[in-house]
């Protein structure tokens, strides 16, 4: 007994205390963590994404070629499905009716959600890195890895697919590997981040509206636009890694850019309402910032707004739809969901005060 009290009072000398939490300081709280790469830390999860009613996970694997369907509320798994080759990229219908995996033998695969089912292949030239479904209609978008043209030219193409009409609509030479795509909410536009920079599409015609760091030298690997569309996150990681840069884009503007973690970001993720950003990568961390920070501090008055141990290196995050929960996929072959405790004291009050609005007394009802 004496042995356990000595090492207890030693733990902080150690380094090894517990991390203590304040009311209404923000964090994310552990709330389950899921094997999705069966093989553990010889494996990797690639991606693991929230469904538009946040009910589902999705996840899919580098090394065991998994895609799986998880239950949010218990992490139970409900199907698996296993490919001939690593799974890049996963992603939900915005009718939560079906998922798309985009996977290394060139090919996207679309199963119905429920089931596992799968209702269609698609068959690409190249690797797809990039996959994203759009908000509003039935649009599925995929980024190609790079190939040469016939004149020794690097190329790679984002690929437009009108899942109802089953075809092809739209295929734009983005110039390299596609690592990221976004569509803003309303469907407006789209963004392709990778190795030939940041750039937007107008998706009324597909045509380029703008593009940003379109040097040869320039890789980036994550990004996306805000929710009201003003703005575009992106995580550089060549020539300098670990480059965050907050983009004014309509004015092609860049208002900030700053390294704190001076390693690869491999993921990046807005929260939904706006007000944070949030990235992790080659780091155990999963680090949060206010936008409003970045928009107002100078590089070096840049505060961290929470860092918190997520045990491994993550290959991605995602919010839910409204940003109650975040998942992480990790290169220890698993995923973790997380509860976001966010910052606004008066949460549950004003919660409280809207169900009192809608309460209605048993006098009221006679009357």
């Amino acid at each position: 007994m004496m042995k356990k009290v000595f090492l207890f009072l030693l733990l902080p000398i150690l380094g090894v205390a517990q991390q203590h939490y304040l009311d209404y300081q923000l964090r994310l709280e552990p709330v389950w963590s899921r094997v999705a790469d069966a093989l553990g830390e010889p494996g990797s999860v690639e991606s693991a994404e929230f469904s538009p009613n946040g009910k589902f996970i999705v996840s899919g694997t580098k090394y065991d070629y998994s895609v799986v369907m998880w239950r949010t509320s218990d992490g139970a798994e409900l199907w698996r499905a296993y490919h001939p080759a690593e799974i890049e990229r996963v992603g939900w219908s915005s009718d939560n009716q079906y998922v798309a995996a985009c996977s290394e033998d060139f090919k996207t695969t679309i199963y119905e959600a429920r089931t596992g089912k799968v209702v269609e292949t698609i068959q690409h030239n190249q690797g797809i890195d990039g996959l994203i479904w759009s908000n509003n209609s039935m649009l599925l978008a995929t980024g190609e890895e790079y190939s040469y043209d016939k004149g020794g030219k690097k190329q790679g193409f984002l690929g437009i697919y009108d899942m109802q009409k089953r075809k092809e609509v739209a295929k734009i030479n983005y110039g390299s590997t596609i690592n990221e795509l976004f569509f803003t909410e309303d469907d407006k536009y789209i963004v392709a981040i990778g190795h030939a920079g940041v750039k937007v599409y107008n998706t009324s015609n597909w045509s380029l509206e703008k593009e940003l760091f379109t040097e040869s030298d320039v890789i980036f690997t994550a990004g996306g636009f805000s929710p009201d569309g003003k703005w575009i996150i992106a995580a550089q990681n060549k020539p300098v890694k670990g480059t965050i840069h907050l983009i004014d884009w309509k004015k092609g503007k860049i208002n900030k850019s700053f390294s704190h973690m001076g390693k690869k970001i491999e993921t990046v993720s807005w929260h939904p309402n706006g007000e944070y950003i949030a990235f992790t990568g080659h780091d155990p961390h999963i680090f949060i910032y206010r936008v409003s920070d970045i928009k107002d501090y100078s590089v070096d008055q840049i505060r961290i707004a929470a860092q918190v141990w997520a045990g491994d290196h993550a290959e991605y995050i995602d919010f839910n739809k409204d940003g109650s929960f975040l998942v992480s996929a990790h290169q220890n072959g698993l995923i973790k969901l997380w509860a976001w405790m966010g910052e606004d004291p008066n949460l549950n009050k004003n919660r409280h005060k809207g169900i009192k609005k809608d309460q209605i007394s048993p006098d009221a009802l006679k009357k």
